[in-house]
């Protein structure tokens, strides 16, 4: 999950760990997120959407 693709509310959690990242605020206009690219990881893996 790319930074550019999350919205206010939603959370990201790494399934080895458990961390948990929630967005406060998102990207409106893609420059919020110059510098980044491909998925978020943690502990190795991609973090994933929380249900």
């Amino acid at each position: 999950m790319n930074c550019n693709d999350l919205k206010t509310g939603q959370t990201l959690v790494c399934e080895r760990c458990g961390l948990e990242l929630k967005v406060i605020s998102e990207c409106t206009d893609h420059s919020c997120a110059t510098g980044c690219v491909g998925d978020m990881d943690c502990c190795g893996e991609p973090m994933k959407l929380k249900e």
